[in-house]
């Protein structure tokens, strides 16, 4: 612990002249939480490196801030609409809940994903440092991809591994995180993937990208996660409905030419296929209605305040106290755990966001970057989507990646302008 934060106070000296890196360390910092227990079904272990990464992060925004608190600084709504939320969700958090400490350890969650979206939209500078953010992200869902299937061959190999996957759902597990939270990071990634694709002009680059695309759809399926594939599918929908032109046939064909080779020949699809169609009597369905009709009465027992961030297993009779409080749909959490004013704090954050995603993709002049601006909008739709059948919004991983492609999207026009 001590050489790990000597190793990022270090690098964050250097990136005092360079904030950019401060988004990829925050991005990196979740893999390397990864390598503490990447096994099959294994309990997940708190994220000590994010976590550690989260409040230097925090410092080191802090004396930014302050350094050029002379300079003119421009909050933009996307931005400012987080602040109702986040002192709500804390200050009458504190006040009303039964476990005090839960709300502090689930609020910095979504407290992450708010500093996430700050530090990449503040430190993008120019076009090569939002190409670099973008090729991040994109190397990051293909390292996550790979853990995937390193955790199947420590199972007794590739094959041994596939064939457990057959007989049990839900097989895969990271030290913060299980298969249907995994698939979560593919629905915002892959879209954003494409919608790079489709803009570069760079033949290797194009290769490059085809190759991570196949290996994250492959990945996907590896989660067997119901959800995650539904979310992802809606995602490519509303992707493919306006980028679909003449001069994007050809790359379409061959994407979805790799893409269904990849799921016709994959022996998973089977199983997964079957689950989608048995979705109507699974037990997670059951599961989540279960819960659901828990949340909703603590909901009406407190419409105003919520129970407090983290506190729903405390008023829930179907899950015991020490099992997950996460409603598994982001707007029914919100009532229960924030009441009626926080939800509406609440949605309005997504409401900002995609209020200036919507207005700069019908503002956008040129097209190659249009195209980008709406693969992007489908990465948010088809995240917002899967939240509704799973905690995501909840999770500091996804939160932080989540908000991190917000600020990318905010920043696109500098794909406009020369770096010299």
């Amino acid at each position: 612990i001590a050489l790990s934060i000597l190793l990022l106070g270090s690098i964050l000296y250097f990136a005092f002249s360079a904030p950019y890196l401060v988004a990829h360390i925050f991005m990196f910092s979740l893999l390397a939480d990864t390598f503490v227990g990447a096994k099959a079904n294994m309990e997940s272990h708190a994220p000590i490196i994010g976590e550690l990464t989260l409040v230097l992060l925090t410092g080191f925004a802090i004396v930014k801030f302050l350094y050029n608190f002379d300079k003119k600084q421009k909050f933009p709504s996307f931005i400012v609409s987080w602040i109702p939320f986040l002192l709500w969700a804390l200050l009458v958090g504190l006040i009303i809940a039964i476990d005090r400490i839960k709300i502090i350890s689930y609020w910095k969650d979504y407290y992450a994903g708010f500093l996430a979206l700050c530090i990449t939209f503040y430190s993008i500078k120019n076009k090569t440092q939002l190409k670099s953010l973008i090729y991040g992200i994109i190397i990051w869902g293909l390292i996550l991809s790979f853990i995937e299937i390193k955790i199947l061959v420590d199972l007794g190999g590739f094959a041994t591994g596939f064939v457990a996957l057959f007989i049990r759902k839900n097989l895969l597990s990271v030290g913060w995180g299980k298969s249907n939270y995994l698939a979560s990071f593919y629905v915002i990634i892959i879209p954003l993937a494409i919608g790079y694709l489709f803009y570069t002009n760079s033949r290797r680059l194009k290769i490059l990208i085809t190759i991570s695309l196949v290996i994250m759809v492959f990945a996907t399926i590896l989660t067997l996660s119901r959800g995650g594939i539904l979310a992802l599918a809606i995602a490519l929908i509303i992707l493919f409905s306006r980028v679909l032109k003449a001069k994007t046939l050809i790359p379409f064909a061959i994407i979805l030419v790799i893409v269904s080779l990849v799921i016709l020949l994959n022996p998973l699809t089977y199983v997964l296929f079957h689950g989608i169609s048995t979705l109507d009597t699974s037990v997670s369905t059951f599961s989540r209605i279960g819960f659901y009709e828990e949340v909703w009465k603590a909901f009406l027992n407190n419409p105003i305040t919520g129970v407090g961030v983290g506190n729903l297993n405390y008023y829930a009779n179907f899950i015991s106290v020490d099992s997950s409080p996460a409603a598994h749909n982001i707007l029914l959490g919100a009532l229960g755990e924030v009441g009626i004013v926080g939800t509406i704090f609440f949605i309005a954050i997504f409401g900002s966001l995609l209020r200036h995603a919507f207005s700069g993709f019908k503002n956008e002049s040129n097209e190659a970057i249009r195209i980008f601006r709406w693969c992007i909008i489908a990465s948010f739709i088809g995240g917002i989507m899967h939240s509704m059948v799973e905690p995501i919004f909840d999770g500091l991983q996804f939160s932080i990646m989540f908000w991190t492609i917000a600020g990318i999207y905010m920043r696109l026009d500098l794909l406009k302008v020369s770096d010299i």
